[in-house]
């Protein structure tokens, strides 16, 4: 699908969790397409290039954050909890810190900001209902809600601050699917690498949001919201399913989010109330 692309050569992009899986897979095609990379974690990553720079910065700091984003024209925000746990550990790192995220990146001019979000905000819808983004978030647990609540404060930053936003709902990332419900939702390193890209490239933004996963055949999520900014995914699950254990069959009914969906898996992470 055509797309007007933006050239970012000339331009300094941030990511944030940079040493988490998603963000070592982006170093690795994003550093060819930009003038320098700053990479934010509180655990350094490794193998740092020359035109790759690394910052000891916690979301819970505001004023680092704002003086790590100094001249950066746009942010990937990987960091996280990136899974279920007790709600006030989520809410910190995902709701307040995706807000000092945003504020941060407003003090210091900061153009874009790519989100990740996850395709867990909308897990409790039934497998085999074709899910786009115009249909209301349906979380299947916690962490999904601070998800939903992040995708929120991109959007309050795209219409009230002027900010160009895209949040890109994640599917299951992973090198290879594992399972059966992987071969709905998987997301390859490569298809990931492509969603970014595209993600920071589109001309013109204010705030969208879009599933990000792989070409999958069997998949639950609509992806025209994808295509359109320019994302062309070019792996699909059901080719490994031969690698897959048991060869499992896709699956067919319940929720989407699977046993993630139930109340125990999220239960089993609070603390005592």
């Amino acid at each position: 699908m055509e797309t007007n692309v933006r050239p970012l050569g000339d331009e300094v992009w941030a990511i944030t969790g940079a040493s988490g899986r998603i963000g070592t897979t982006l170093r690795a095609a994003l550093l060819p397409e930009v003038a320098r990379l700053v990479l934010i974690d509180v655990v350094p990553p490794e193998g740092v290039a020359p035109r790759e720079s690394v910052l000891e910065v916690d979301l819970a700091d505001p004023a680092a954050l704002r003086s790590a984003l100094t001249g950066v024209h746009g942010v990937v925000h990987l960091a996280a909890v990136p899974d279920e746990a007790d709600f006030h550990d989520l809410v910190e790192a995902n709701v307040v810190g995706t807000w000092h995220l945003f504020e941060a990146a407003r003090q210091a001019g900061v153009r874009r900001v790519v989100l990740a979000s996850t395709a867990r905000v909308v897990g409790m819808y039934d497998v085999g209902q074709q899910v786009d983004v115009t249909l209301p978030p349906r979380p299947d647990g916690l962490y999904a809600v601070t998800k939903v609540a992040a995708e929120q404060i991109g959007r309050l930053y795209a219409e009230k601050f002027g900010m160009e936003v895209v949040a890109l709902r994640i599917g299951a990332f992973k090198e290879l699917p594992e399972g059966a419900r992987d071969l709905s939702i998987w997301l390859s390193p490569a298809d990931a690498a492509r969603a970014f890209l595209a993600a920071m490239r589109h001309e013109p933004v204010g705030f969208e949001t879009a599933f990000a996963t792989s070409d999958n055949r069997d998949g639950w999520f609509d992806l025209e919201s994808a295509r359109r900014l320019g994302f062309e995914p070019e792996d699909d699950a059901a080719r490994h399913r031969d690698e897959i254990p048991g060869r499992p069959a896709p699956v067919t009914s319940g929720p989407m989010g699977g046993s993630l969906a139930s109340p125990e898996f999220t239960l089993s992470k609070q603390r005592p109330f």
